[in-house]
């Protein structure tokens, strides 16, 4: 899995103004009340809650898991999850911290193992009294093979205190018998006090692309990048019918074959029986950004809608609002840097005018940008802006 380094810090962006002649408008940004230096950040939402988090490095060099809440009047003190020197910042891997249903939070982040050259281990922790404190991290994995367990994302229960969880383990080559095997795509629940049993999703997926989760009107859905023994890496889906996983299913048929990672995952988005899987491909020799509205909770897939404005780097996010369309945020080139954009799927498949949030720099020091939803036609993004130091920040957008 992609291993970068950097540090933190936030921003907040209010307004959403017209941009240049010809081209999309542009939102523009102000610094918010955070630390300077940043890496990997990622919202979450649920209910009423948002919540931004990110890797930052203290004064001694040592990193933690950082977050902060978002109300109406901008962002709360930033909080620690985690301190510690063996936690692997990474912009591919972002770590997040998740708001619950019953008021709770959780948190998941990777440490590289310790006395272990290759190994890295998902860690996983709740706070019962708004992030004061934390239990003790423990492993949704349970083999302590030679191997990395990460890109994880972390979906919470729509009621109580659970939550489940999804990450790509590489335990399969470890315990065959002539080394074969490939990561695999793993599940679990979360009891309470600890991980009920794991269940493997797909047992060969790409292995540094990132997982995405929503809630479907069932039980979860999963979206990831697959991975055959031809190497074709295209988008597929599981999902949870409340009772049981279904097969994986491919969202379209990209024909994207190659032989190495392009760290590039999908983002999955729901509401209702609606779901929105978004993702990039590179199948043609054409990059190229795509999004498939899905009905009946993952069930029936839909045609896909071309999002990219013709020269995108990828790395999509996406969210759902409350009329049931979709915004989807991504990296488009723009000369020598890259362009945070953000625009709007509706339901019935029309696409509106993107909006420009900010530029970044095109390489994978600037990992993903996240989205959730503020208001009707609102959208919260956050991204890493490069540099030194580098920093996090976040827009508040008005989509047309």
């Amino acid at each position: 899995m992609l291993r970068l380094f950097t540090l933190l810090a936030i921003t907040t962006a209010l307004a959403c103004t017209s941009g240049r002649p010809g081209d999309a408008p542009v939102a523009a940004g102000h610094d918010s009340p955070a630390a300077a230096g940043s890496v990997a950040p990622r919202l979450s939402h649920f209910g009423n809650r948002t919540i931004l988090s990110w890797i930052e490095r203290d004064a001694a060099g040592v990193p933690s898991l950082r977050f902060a809440f978002r109300d109406g009047r901008g962002w709360s003190a930033a909080q620690t999850a985690t301190r510690d020197a063996l936690l692997a910042p990474d912009t591919a891997d972002a770590p997040a911290v998740v708001p619950l249903a019953d008021g709770g939070l959780a948190a998941q982040w990777v440490v590289k193992r310790q006395g272990s050259k290759e190994a890295r281990d998902l860690m996983v922790a709740v706070s019962h009294d708004g992030g004061a404190t934390w239990t003790q991290p423990v492993r949704p994995h349970r083999d302590d093979t030679e191997t990395e367990h990460g890109m994880a994302t972390l979906l919470p229960a729509p009621t109580g205190g659970g939550f489940g969880v999804c990450w790509l383990d590489g335990r399969a080559g470890a315990l065959s018998e002539y080394g074969e095997g490939a990561t695999s795509l793993y599940w679990s629940n979360w009891t309470g006090e600890g991980f009920g049993p794991e269940t493997q999703l797909d047992p060969r997926v790409c292995d540094c692309c990132k997982t995405a989760v929503a809630q479907g009107s069932a039980g979860p859905v999963v979206a990831y990048r697959d991975r055959d023994v031809k190497e074709l890496r295209d988008i597929s889906i599981v999902r949870n019918d409340g009772a049981t996983w279904s097969q994986p299913a491919p969202v379209h048929d990209d024909g994207w074959t190659l032989s190495a990672c392009p760290a590039n995952g999908p983002a999955i988005a729901t509401g209702g029986a609606r779901t929105a899987v978004a993702w990039f491909t590179g199948a043609n020799s054409s990059p190229s950004v795509w999004a498939s509205l899905i009905q009946d909770g993952g069930v029936t897939l839909g045609g896909p809608v071309r999002i990219d404005g013709g020269a995108p780097v990828g790395r999509v996010d996406a969210t759902m609002l409350a009329d049931g369309s979709t915004a989807i945020v991504w990296l488009e080139r723009k000369g020598a840097s890259a362009e945070i954009r953000v625009r709007r799927l509706a339901a019935d498949g029309t696409l509106t005018a993107p909006v420009v949030v900010d530029t970044t720099s095109p390489s994978r020091a600037s990992g993903y940008p996240s989205i959730v939803p503020s208001d009707a036609r609102d959208v919260l993004v956050a991204w890493t802006e490069t540099g030194t130091p580098s920093r996090v920040r976040a827009a508040s957008v008005t989509l047309p």
